[in-house]
């Protein structure tokens, strides 16, 4: 199968429900007036210039503070969940939104040229940035990960040796603690803590959602219905940052049909049956070897490898402080919507993932689709929730209508590695080239119908779209007083 994005590539030498109790104390601090000064103008003149070097220094230590503090929030992830366990993504992308969010902000509260998304205290120009950007990570992280505190007080304590202890440095450090406060306490009843897990009675018709293996045993069936379904109430119990609600993006139903039983009929179906049936078990001979590369290199959870990729661009294309700080939060804030808008899809609709479908063909009323006994997907197990659509497509979709709304002009060709990929290094001509291959990973790896993976892209387009258009928008000279 040919496709479209043209990589090159080179290769280089238990579940638990989450909870993140936030305990926010909010620091505010008014700016200083300027004194009066009487001394002659030539020191005037030197004291000028001295601030103004000051001032571009600050700026550049604020750009590498921007960076330090997202690839912080990275580190800190998976004291999510205990040692070994999966970290879902949702989960993970709350932690990055709420840390890049409070770095955005409190840039904006000492050069505003965005709107800030909780911050609303006045502004403080002759603050430094990188204290308040810091600040505002170490707080933020520390707020929404608690067990990530001993690593995060180390590597603040690390970043702020550099600064020095002037009035600016104080005053940038009181607008970073209030900048994590805000978004801590806005985000602080969102619904996470309880994980969005719910009771889940599959269906008994051809093309419902059943439980995979090993979440039909017995060690998961918590609630007595014979198995587990992941994040089965998320959409009904979880605050989105940016889109109104989580049925506001949901996709039309599988392959058109009326009912599921109706979806396992048609010829759409029948051609995806079939493709990931050849291509996306453990032991499929028609997968090729950069088919199975491209499986396994988009295999680690999006809101990481999607912040990788910002990374990439913003370093490449030389964003500025405030607009990396923009775009890393508005991109996080997308994948947690985006994860939310997906999983009220999927459970709205309800349909099954590979893996039961090829094991359950044979009755599925369609004379076109086969069962194979055995049959498993390249990389075991199939995440616990319905196919449709696809989250991690969807999330993929999200990340490249940010990326490139955000980012000025035409974007490179870019590289990018993976987390779950060691060693391997992939090109790519474009962002929307990298959503579509992102996309592929999917039915590659045996998760999903290619049906869900186009309509999950489609889906996190629309969502990734509305939250440029209603998220940190750009400031309107007026917006830009002091207030």
């Amino acid at each position: 199968m040919s496709l479209s994005s043209s990589p090159s590539t080179h290769r280089a030498p238990g579940h638990r429900l989450p909870w993140l109790l936030v305990v926010v104390l909010a620091l505010a601090c008014s700016p200083e007036s300027t004194p009066t000064t009487t001394e002659p103008l030539g020191p005037a003149i030197s004291q000028a210039g001295n601030a103004s070097a000051s001032r571009r220094a600050d700026v550049a230590r604020a750009l590498t503070a921007v960076f330090a503090g997202n690839a912080q929030s990275v580190a800190a992830a998976p004291s999510l969940v205990p040692p070994g366990a999966p970290l879902a993504p949702f989960v993970e992308a709350r932690l990055y939104a709420i840390a890049n969010v409070a770095m955005h902000d409190a840039l904006n509260a000492i050069t505003p040229r965005f709107g800030r998304y909780a911050d609303t205290g006045p502004i403080n120009r002759d603050a430094s940035a990188a204290a308040a950007v810091l600040t505002a990570a170490h707080d933020a992280i520390v707020g929404a990960d608690p067990a990530a505190k001993p690593g995060t007080d180390a590597w603040y304590a690390s970043e702020m040796a550099a600064l020095s202890g002037t009035s600016e440095v104080a005053d940038g450090v009181s607008i970073g603690h209030r900048a994590a406060a805000a978004i801590l306490a806005r985000r602080a009843t969102d619904g996470v803590a309880g994980g969005g897990v719910a009771p889940y009675h599959p269906g008994s018709n051809p093309g419902d959602y059943q439980f995979t293996f090993p979440f039909n045993t017995p060690d998961f069936n918590f609630f007595g219905t014979g198995g587990f379904a992941d994040a089965s109430n998320w959409a009904g119990t979880v605050t989105p940052f940016v889109i109104t609600s989580a049925s506001q993006f949901r996709p039309g139903p599988p392959y058109g049909a009326a009912s599921n039983a109706g979806a396992v009929l048609t010829s759409g179906y029948t051609a995806d049956f079939n493709e990931v049936k050849a291509l996306g078990c453990a032991g499929c001979a028609a997968r090729t070897p950069t088919q199975t590369e491209i499986a396994l290199f988009w295999m680690e959870n999006s809101p990481t490898g999607w912040n990788r990729i910002a990374r990439v661009v913003a370093e490449q294309e030389k964003l500025d402080a405030a607009d990396a700080a923009r775009l890393f939060a508005v991109l996080q804030m997308g994948e947690f919507d985006a994860y939310t808008s997906s999983l009220e899809a999927k459970y709205h609709y309800n349909f099954w993932r590979p893996v039961s479908a090829v094991a359950l063909a044979a009755s599925d009323g369609n004379p076109l689709t086969s069962a194979a006994a055995g049959w498993q997907v390249l990389a075991f197990p199939t995440p616990p929730v319905p196919d449709y659509p696809s989250a991690h497509a969807t999330a993929g979709g999200s990340a490249a209508a940010i990326i490139e709304a955000l980012v000025p002009g035409r974007i490179r060709p870019f590289a990018t590695s993976s987390g779950s990929l060691a060693g391997v290094t992939r090109t790519f001509s474009s962002v929307a080239a990298a959503a579509q291959e992102n996309a592929l990973s999917r039915i590659y790896i045996g998760y999903h119908f290619r049906h869900a993976t186009k309509v999950g892209v489609a889906q996190g387009r629309a969502v990734g779209d509305y939250i440029v258009e209603h998220a940190l928008r750009p400031l309107d000279h007026d917006d830009e007083r002091d207030h």
